[in-house]
């Protein structure tokens, strides 16, 4: 019987994840809040419910599943993974521990891991106000991206050296925050790559990159997670690569036939990492 697999996030990048899944003979069910979204052309089914919506994704997808057709496994196309998470365990399937995801959803907390790890990553501050901001562009410069606290893409993202109205970049950023929160973090110059990565039994597999594999299997540890797909991008600084941003999520595509086995909870080898796209 034809597996199925629940994708959160009908995005852009979504596209090029449910094709394929589709081509290789799973069942397709694409959750997002907008009905004109990207990869519902290539799902066999659509769950209309908001990417960061953690209680109103996982009711929907237990509905599927239980009144239309069983959900075997669930893949994280954008910055939700406690959304990813919640499905999962409602549904018992694979995922990353609730508790995990929850740490991973709250950029400040993921950098108090890195800091407690020894990962190198921007100086940050979280901003309650528009005078702390203020006050942190006057001792540190423009220099600064402003962003929420919440780990959701770049959504509420300026860098401070594109805007005039400090306290509107603020309110900006907290509009997009549910919780409210805002951070400030350094903008390092050097140069910077995303990396689309898999975690497989305890080692770090870097699609196209050999180099980063080391800083991206610390960044994982530090965070707790397991077996699965993760994005990770790195800054360069003074010759020393600093984590921007982190999520468990999938990343261009890749590695994405072992990773929906892993969310099926089947068994992955190393030599299977070839199949990835």
């Amino acid at each position: 019987m034809t597996k199925t697999l629940l994708i959160i996030s009908g995005g852009e990048e979504t596209v090029k994840v449910a094709r394929h899944a589709r081509q290789a003979g799973y069942g397709v069910v694409v959750s997002d809040a907008d009905p004109q979204a990207p990869a519902f052309a290539f799902a066999d089914s659509c769950l209309i419910a908001d990417v960061h919506g953690v209680t109103e994704t996982a009711a929907a997808a237990e509905r599927y599943s239980r009144k239309i057709r069983k959900i075997d496994g669930v893949l994280c196309a954008a910055d939700a993974v406690l959304t990813a998470a919640t499905v999962a365990d409602r549904l018992r399937l694979p995922g990353p521990p609730l508790h995990v995801a929850e740490l991973l959803s709250d950029r400040l907390a993921i950098r108090r891991c890195f800091a407690s790890a020894g990962i190198a990553a921007p100086w940050h501050a979280e901003i309650f106000t528009p005078q702390e901001l203020q006050r942190a562009v006057i001792a540190k410069g423009r220099n600064l991206v402003l962003k929420p606290v919440e780990n959701h893409g770049l959504g509420g993202a300026v860098l401070l050296t594109e805007v005039e109205d400090l306290n509107a970049a603020f309110l900006q950023a907290r509009t997009h925050s549910p919780s409210e929160r805002v951070m400030v973090e350094q903008w390092l110059d050097g140069p910077r790559v995303r990396l689309a990565v898999l975690l497989l039994n305890g080692t770090c597999h870097v699609a196209g990159e050999t180099g980063f594999a080391d800083i991206a299997g610390r960044a994982a540890g530090a965070l707790g997670l397991g077996d699965g797909p993760m994005m990770i991008e790195i800054a360069m600084d003074q010759g020393t690569p600093n984590v921007v941003e982190i999520s468990a999520r999938l990343c261009d595509g890749a590695f994405l036939d072992a990773a929906a086995r892993l969310a099926l909870g089947e068994t992955v080898s190393e030599n299977d990492l070839a199949a990835s796209f």
